[in-house]
């Protein structure tokens, strides 16, 4: 006897995740939402390592612990799988979730380089399963809020936009894309301390940023989004409040990544858009390419998404831009 279409919509409520790499994002910031989120379930997990795999899955939703992605791939009640290894594999990984018809999402960055981003989309799109990039600021309410002020005109066009280096370039580099749009065009300046990329977005915004990655103790990741007629500082993005022609205040997420994953299991049901497709996810991997490979201290570079350049891994490696 077939599969009633009752059976079929049952399926597609409930999100049964398999996670691949359970490390210490997912135990601090993704493993929870998971299952604790209602409508999620945590089924099986797989890890290199088996003992800490088995650990894992003893206390994160009642679990099991499977060998390797193949038999986890192979567990039919799994509808959507979490990638969260190293980048060096999200390619491989997120392809043979893909041909297994499973959902993916995967962790940032979202490939080594734009081409895998691009053979991730396309195996996901062949097979006909959701592709989402965990750029999980993008599910912060501070984030949610400001765009939709953005968006609403409250400070009228972007004119510039600063984060502080707090964080990891690729979110950086996701979150101008979010408020900004597409790049323009691109320039690498060199300090003793460090390398700094100026670029415009294609809205005529003008973004500065420092390409390392120093997180101070105690300090706030920091956004200043400053527009034609005002200003909104974000003081500190996982939750806090807004200063500037805004004042508002923000409770904290339960983990970093409840909104990313609450939207994941929205979209998977058809509710609502990703906040981060593998589309959207390839823009900042396109960046990263670019900024390796174009020579520093020159003129502006213009941006072809279409068609970036092989990236310099020698550069990436120097200036993190893939931490």
């Amino acid at each position: 006897m077939g599969e009633s279409l009752y059976d079929r919509d049952m399926k597609k409520e409930q999100m049964c995740w398999g996670l691949i790499g359970a490390g210490d994002v997912c135990e601090k910031k993704a493993g929870p939402p998971l299952y604790e989120l209602p409508g999620h379930s945590l089924l099986a997990v797989t890890r290199r390592d088996r003992e800490k795999g088995e650990d894992f899955a003893r206390r994160h939703g009642n679990s099991r612990y499977v060998p390797d992605v193949a038999s986890l791939l192979a567990v039919p009640e799994i509808n959507a799988v979490y990638v969260a290894t190293p980048p060096g594999v999200h390619a491989e990984q997120a392809i043979a979730a893909a041909e297994a018809g499973k959902a993916v999402l995967v962790e940032k960055p979202m490939a080594m380089n734009a081409a895998e981003c691009a053979r991730m989309v396309a195996a996901c799109r062949a097979n006909g399963v959701m592709l989402g990039v965990a750029y999980y600021r993008r599910g912060y309410p501070s984030v949610q809020r400001a765009l939709a002020l953005i968006e609403s005109g409250r400070i009228g066009a972007l004119k510039a936009v600063w984060m502080n280096d707090q964080f990891p370039p690729s979110h950086r580099l996701d979150l101008v894309h979010a408020f900004c749009g597409n790049f323009a065009s691109v320039r690498v300046e060199t300090r003793e301390a460090g390398a700094v990329l100026h670029a415009v977005s294609e809205r005529g915004c003008a973004i500065r940023m420092n390409l390392g990655w120093n997180e101070h103790p105690g300090q706030p990741e920091q956004v200043r989004l400053r527009g034609e007629t005002g200003e909104i500082f974000i003081e500190d993005l996982k939750g806090g409040s807004f200063t500037g022609s805004v004042a508002e205040s923000f409770a904290p997420l339960p983990w970093t990544h409840w909104g990313l994953i609450e939207n994941f299991g929205e979209a998977f049901r058809g509710r609502s858009p990703l906040l981060c497709d593998g589309e959207e996810g390839r823009k900042s991997t396109v960046i990263l390419d670019w900024v390796s490979a174009i020579e520093p201290d020159l003129d502006p570079v213009a941006v072809d998404y279409a068609h970036p350049p092989e990236a310099n891994p020698e550069r990436a490696k120097r200036w993190n831009l893939l931490g």
